[in-house]
């Protein structure tokens, strides 16, 4: 079957619906009902008669089914563009009140016969066409009332400024621009509603469900990938050991893979999607921070010094908690220059033992030296007199008696 034939395109109820828009715009009274209730039941009618037309093509089976839908939209969206700028005339000249009544109805009935259609053919409604402006209207109303409250709320989380920034433009954006798509629409509707279901109580636990809403809707608004790979991008003078770093990295990517995504969906379906660029971006890391164990590894090697260190090893007596705090007195009041505290943890792994074979992991030697510990500072205190008591002893007093 030709489907260009006209009455292809010809939907029961659609010409009367136009010629009720026509007879507004051209202020035929005689061709309105008198009454509100009246002009309701007409327009109620041709929305049933509209539905049932459709409904009785059976689309699903029907290879145009999408040609038929896309034109059937544009006459839609043109009856609603009609309406709303004749209504927006009324600036400009006044009309009577019962008529622009009878335009906002008339709006409302095309708004949701879009939603139906968009409900029920998704498999053929054409997501790409920008929405009539009253359509819109009707949107950012709902909408901008769910963002204007959602922010607040992040922010009291401790959001990153830079992340809450990223939002406000995007929520801004969406409201000000006039041309959106429906399904820029409909992605900015179920992406908010998602966001606002965010109940997690502490800024780490924030930051995840966001990220698992972002990965899950695919929401690749450059912007948002932007702040997301400044922010796993590592600054490499900072990192304490690469080693750690990782595995930190690896587990991180186990993370991503693992959050669930909704296939064929997305901010930017032609994109690449938004968990696809964490990723990546992270398994370049990988790639940056494997060269630099290389270079290390390459540099010891060279200079014969891992072998010679290597075989150098010895036990002590005391605590590794002791041991560091002694090495952090040292450190603090300058007499060891060390550049990096990585290279240290390393040191101390590799050529340290304890007599009682405490855990000497560069993790856990990482994590004692930050604390302050009250009883390991009066244990090394005791210690240290004890040493300067020897140093009297031994030292001091020999040397005097010497001299005298």
């Amino acid at each position: 079957m030709e489907k260009e034939n006209a009455k292809f395109y010809v939907v029961d109820g659609l010409d009367e619906l136009r010629k009720i828009v026509q007879n507004l715009i051209q202020s035929c009274l005689e061709a309105i009902p008198d009454t509100k209730e009246g002009f309701i039941n007409d327009t109620d009618g041709l929305v049933i008669r509209i539905q049932r037309d459709v409904q009785f093509r059976q689309l699903h089976l029907d290879e145009y089914a999408e040609v038929f839908m896309d034109h059937l939209q544009s006459e839609l969206v043109q009856l609603s563009e009609d309406c709303n700028t004749f209504l927006l005339s009324d600036k400009k000249v006044h009309l009577e009140v019962n008529f622009k009544a009878y335009l906002i109805i008339i709006l409302d009935v095309i708004n949701n016969l879009i939603d139906h259609f968009k409900i029920h053919y998704s498999y053929c409604f054409n997501f790409k066409k920008v929405v009539p402006g009253r359509y819109k209207q009707k949107a950012d109303l709902i909408l901008t009332k769910i963002s204007e409250k959602l922010i607040p709320s992040l922010e009291l989380s401790g959001l990153e400024e830079k992340l809450l920034e990223v939002l406000k433009t995007y929520f801004s954006d969406m409201k000000s621009n006039k041309k959106v798509s429906f399904h820029l629409l409909d992605f900015w509707t179920v992406l908010i509603n998602d966001l606002n279901k965010i109940s997690s109580e502490g800024v780490e636990e924030v930051e995840l469900d966001l990220c698992r809403i972002f990965c899950y809707h695919n929401f690749n608004y450059p912007p948002l990938i932007q702040y997301y790979i400044s922010r796993l991008q590592l600054d490499y003078d900072a990192v304490d050991n690469y080693r750690e770093e990782y595995i930190r990295i690896t587990v991180e990517i186990r993370k991503l893979r693992q959050f669930i995504i909704r296939k064929g969906y997305g901010y930017d379906a032609d994109a690449i999607e938004l968990r696809e660029a964490l990723c990546h971006t992270l398994e370049n890391e990988l790639v940056c921070i494997k060269k630099l164990i290389n270079m290390n590894k390459k540099i010891f090697e060279g200079t014969g010094t891992r072998y010679f260190l290597q075989q150098f090893y010895f036990k002590i007596s005391i605590s590794m908690e002791q041991f560091l705090f002694i090495f952090r007195l040292l450190i603090d009041k300058g007499i060891v220059l060390v550049k990096r505290k990585a290279d240290l943890y390393e040191f101390i792994h590799a050529h340290v033992g304890t007599v009682k074979k405490n855990n000497l992991s560069i993790g856990n030697m990482q994590n004692t030296y930050a604390e302050n510990n009250r009883v390991t500072a009066i244990k090394v205190r005791a210690l240290l007199q004890s040493l300067i008591k020897q140093i009297d002893e031994k030292y001091l007093l020999t040397i005097f008696f010497f001299t005298y």
